[in-house]
């Protein structure tokens, strides 16, 4: 008797944590189209646009996906604000099953590490950055320290000559390999920016932690609170 064969989950990611959106159609974790958004221009004008179009490219339509995944943060306010409430719609419309992704453990797994802390870096504007760090062991990841704010200078501090593989947005946060060349440390990994298709794969891996129903998803990666928020509490 043959056994029946694993049909692989078809999922839509996405990310709109920061300027540089993400769309992606996976299968399993085979990524089958994607769709990158990197604009200033406001994401809720485009999301479910580009979802539609890359959905037509592959004639897929929303009933034949079985998984939605999304980006949960850290970035825009604004931004975490649209993928989560566009993913939560389309996965509540269709009773689909979803799972958040901290982009900061995406970046993460680019380091492709076999074992070692890796330090991650976004870059959150204002001179500062978004900031978490990882363990790697035997190709499994877990989070070290938890999310953070920090100023650049800060992190330059942080980091010093540590033994430690730094992924992330390197340009915008100015971190340079130091003049010793290639095996100074930290270690600097080239990183891709475009998050939805590495949040899927992760979301694929972690059937255990997916969910369904009448639910609301874990409170979203924001580490710095909005300004409107600041701003109220600075007028008190």
């Amino acid at each position: 008797m043959m056994m029946p064969v694993s049909v692989a989950p078809k999922i839509l990611a996405v990310d709109t944590s920061t300027r540089r959106g993400s769309v992606a159609l996976l299968e399993g974790k085979d990524l089958r189209a994607e769709l990158r958004l990197d604009s200033p221009r406001t994401h809720s004008t485009l999301l479910l646009n580009s979802i539609r179009f890359l959905l037509g490219r592959l004639d897929w339509t929303l009933k034949d996906l079985n998984l939605v995944a999304v980006g949960m943060g850290p970035g825009s306010f604004t931004g975490i604000r649209i993928g989560i409430a566009t993913a939560l719609g389309i996965a509540q419309s269709l009773s689909l099953p979803i799972a958040g992704v901290s982009g900061l453990e995406a970046l993460a797994h680019q380091a492709q590490q076999p074992n070692g802390p890796i330090g991650v870096v976004l870059d959150a504007h204002r001179s500062q950055v978004f900031y978490a760090e990882y363990v790697s062991h035997k190709g499994r990841i877990r989070q070290s320290q938890k999310s953070a704010v920090l100023d650049v200078t800060d992190l330059e501090r942080r980091l010093g000559n540590r033994h430690l593989y730094v992924v992330g947005d390197m340009e915008a946060c100015r971190i340079r390999q130091a003049a010793a060349g290639p095996t100074a440390w930290p270690r600097l990994i080239p990183a891709d920016l475009f998050l939805a298709a590495g949040i899927g794969r992760i979301a694929c891996a972690r059937k255990n932690r997916w969910r369904s129903g009448d639910f609301m998803l874990s409170e979203p990666v924001y580490v710095r609170p909005p300004d409107a928020l600041r701003n109220r509490r600075g007028k008190r």
